[in-house]
């Protein structure tokens, strides 16, 4: 059984492993894990709201959401969490100068995940209420935790009066997820970059 509360600071260490288990499966050097919490500590920051899903006092998956300008630009510029930005300029910088020194493996593997994520460029229909990210353990696939996380994001995309709900995924993802929950497939494109595979815009409507 899982409960949902609202993320805090504490919780980034394990909020950088569900990220990694969501994405990858490569070993993890001391500079990678440091990557992971600062990539991690933007995630769960930046955006609007952000929760997290605990199991016997661990972190096991955490859902974030992002409300649109169009939206409510009060609501867009709003964090419940106290955004560090001096954290956030740090992290954009030492990856883009190669400072986090990261393994080999980890790097292949982070590299093809930038060009998925990417994909979601200009010519992307994310026009949209809320925008959703949703990351959780691997050990925890198909026993609730995603649908719990969803609940609570569903609920309060209700109470902030949010119509419509969309989330960028690719076909290597478990998309089947959204799908089943009563997410319509509204966008596609195969990789630009020459492997295999789509990336997907899905979309709920409350």
């Amino acid at each position: 059984m899982f409960s949902i509360r609202g993320f805090e600071e504490k919780d980034v260490p394990d909020c950088a492993m569900c990220f990694y288990e969501s994405f990858f499966d490569c070993p993890l050097t001391e500079n990678d894990k440091v990557f992971l919490r600062d990539y991690a500590q933007v995630l769960a920051e930046k955006c609007s709201f952000t929760y997290v899903a605990e199991q016997e006092g661990q972190v096991v998956g955490f859902i974030i959401g992002h409300y649109k300008k169009d939206f409510d630009r009060s609501l867009a510029k709003r964090h419940e969490v106290k955004p560090h930005y001096k954290a956030w300029l740090g992290c954009f910088f030492k990856f883009a100068f190669g400072g986090y020194k990261m393994s080999a493996p980890f790097k292949a593997q982070f590299d093809l995940f930038y060009k998925k994520l990417k994909e979601n460029g200009k010519d992307t229909p994310l026009a949209c209420d809320c925008e959703l990210m949703a990351l959780c353990s691997r050990k925890d696939y198909r026993k609730g935790l995603g649908t719990a996380l969803w609940n609570t994001f569903r609920e309060r995309c209700a109470e902030s009066g949010v119509k419509s709900v969309r989330v960028f995924t690719d076909t290597d993802a478990t998309y089947t997820f959204y799908e089943k929950r009563g997410f319509k497939l509204v966008w596609e494109k195969p990789y630009s970059f020459g492997m295999p595979g789509k990336s997907l815009v899905y979309e709920y409507n409350l």
